[in-house]
């Protein structure tokens, strides 16, 4: 059997040496700050989502299923740890109010993918390199994911970039990371649930123009 971790550590250019720290890779970028009132979101993402594993964490949309050659890959890597391949991973909600669309809007990525992560305590999204080339195979690093924290951070939670754990983030930061490369995971190890915004799509001309406005003031009002 395949392992999908392999295939893709050996297309990566991340450096693997867990003692190691390399700015280049190990690290979250940061694009700026949405500001808005995301109570009322995050209560009825929290209240809507619904317990996900490798197996039903979606394939550029709900609706679709994981090809099954990467998901016997994602799985075996998890039976060679010792993982229950029936693992919640994170909690997903997919209906996104009129707020949330309004902000993807602004990022105007092609074929967008959109979810809200709900990391309810005890879940773990274990270590793994993203395969977002499927997005635009002829032009993989025109793929983008990006990150809103929906939540302010609380003790227990963290996302690790390589050898970087990144914690005490504030709702409405906005982040991303070189997906090709860098291997992360997430986990909850605290008391309350942890809610991103997650989008994954193309950039486009007006990304790049929405990106460097972001960039460029302390907060975006929404």
């Amino acid at each position: 059997m395949k392992s999908s971790w392999d295939k893709t550590v050996a297309k990566s250019k991340y450096h693997f040496n867990p003692i190691k720290f390399d700015p280049a890779y190990d690290r979250v970028i940061r694009l700026g700050k949405i500001n808005c009132d995301f109570s009322n979101i995050v209560k009825t993402a929290v209240e809507n989502s619904k317990p996900a594993t490798w197996a039903t964490r979606g394939y550029k949309a709900k609706e679709n299923s994981i090809p099954s050659v990467d998901l016997k890959e994602e799985h075996y890597d998890l039976e060679r740890i010792g993982v229950d391949t029936d693992m919640v991973i994170t909690n997903l909600c997919w209906e996104l109010d009129d707020t949330l669309q309004k902000i993807s809007d602004l990022f105007a990525l092609q074929d967008c993918m959109n979810r809200i992560h709900v990391q309810l305590p005890g879940q773990v999204w274990n270590l793994h390199i993203d395969k977002l080339e499927k997005w635009c195979p002829e032009n993989p690093s025109s793929v983008m994911r990006i990150m809103i924290q929906l939540t302010d951070w609380q003790m227990g939670q963290f996302w690790s970039y390589g050898t970087y754990n990144f914690t005490k983030w504030n709702a409405g930061d906005v982040t991303t990371f070189d997906w090709q490369n860098v291997p992360h995971c997430t986990a909850n190890a605290g008391q309350h649930p942890r809610v991103t915004f997650q989008l994954t799509g193309v950039k486009t001309s007006q990304t790049n123009v929405f990106l460097n406005k972001l960039g460029l003031v302390d907060s975006y009002h929404v």
